[in-house]
Formats: structure tokens, sequence, C-alpha cells
């Protein structure tokens, strides 16, 4: 996702280049799973303070479904307008400080949105931030068949037999451990719960 845009950035205001992305970003952030190519189109445009990138870009993540936490694969969809400003000159090679920019003083400083001095622009973490804020904050697998989902139901039938077992484990060594003293108190409290029964 790196483009070099030293003649872009020779050309006047409002020229443009259009590209074909079809990108691997397995190494993109070690947290995310990608289950294929980053695809879309990036377009950049040449503005007064350097390069505009926009981009329709997608891809599909695999993400675990927060209801019944199985692997999940989730298609993602999402733009980019961004603006990047050279670092250097690109016929003189002279720094270019971000005071003789327009634009908030933090969106000037952001290292993501620097081109290089190989006038080299990367949208690498641009594509990451977009993609986390992209992805569902609780994904699920949207079942859409008849009843429960098959994954969430057997989920919560094993969550369900180890609380039992659990539970019986915690039982026997109440039984063991307690103290004498309050024995009466605990052979009432059973004597309630089988009431309850």
């Amino acid at each position: 996702m790196q483009f070099n845009v030293a003649q872009l950035l020779k050309e006047p205001i409002g020229a443009m280049r259009r590209y074909e992305l079809v990108e691997d970003i397995g190494e993109l952030d070690p947290e995310l799973a990608a289950l294929g190519p980053l695809v879309g189109e990036v377009e950049l445009i040449r503005i007064h303070s350097g390069i505009l990138a926009r981009a329709n870009l997608s891809t599909a993540m695999q993400v675990m479904c927060n209801r019944c936490l199985e692997p999940i694969a989730l298609p993602v969809r999402f733009t980019i307008e961004e603006s990047f400003r050279p670092l250097t000159e690109v016929n003189t090679g002279r720094y270019i400080a971000p005071t003789e920019f327009e634009g908030e003083e933090e969106d000037l400083e952001d290292e993501a949105l620097i081109i290089d001095e190989h006038h080299v622009l990367d949208l690498s973490e641009v594509v990451r931030q977009s993609i986390w804020v992209t992805l569902p904050m609780y994904p699920s697998c949207n079942w859409t068949g008849t009843g429960e989902c098959p994954n969430l139901t057997r989920y919560l039938r094993e969550l369900k037999a180890t609380q039992e077992q659990a539970g019986e484990e915690i039982a026997m060594d109440e039984d063991e451990a307690v103290d004498p003293r309050w024995a009466a108190l605990l052979e009432l409290r059973k004597q309630q719960g089988n009431q309850g029964d």
C-alpha cells in the first residue's frame, strides 16, 4: 500500500492518479486475521498541502462471534479520505515545517499522514485503523435459520454441564472442609434446599 508520489507532487493542484488495489494484509496487524486480500480503488489527488488519498476498500476478517464464541468470517467495507503532507520538497529536498500548512497541528504531526523523504505515501496505518474502526464491537454470526443458533445452543449446553460439575465439586469440598461449629447450619441449608425441590 505504498505509492511513490514524487511525480504527482510536481504536478499542479487537481492532478490525479487512480490505482486498483489488491493487497495482502496478513502482516498488517498480528491481532487481525485477514481471510483475503484488501481490494478496491485508490485515488490520489494533488492538493495545496500535499496529497488527498481517497479509497473504497473491502476485505474479509475472521473474528469471534460474541454469542457462540465460534470463529466467523466477517466482510469489512470502508472508505478512506485523508490528507497526506510531504516531509520534504520534491524539487529541492528542503524539510517542510508543519507551520507551512493549514489545518490542526496534531493532524500535521501524525506520522501515519506524512509522505516520507523518498516521497512514498504509505496507506498501511490508515487502513489498519480503518479496519479496527469498521469491525463491530460485538460481532455475531447472525444465525438466520429456524430456532437458536446451533453453535450458541451447543456452547450453552457445555457451559451448563461445566457449571453443574463445578457446583458438585464445590459442594463436596464444603462437606469435607466444614468447621464443626457450622455443621448444624449446613445441615439446615441442605434440608431447605431439598424441600424446595
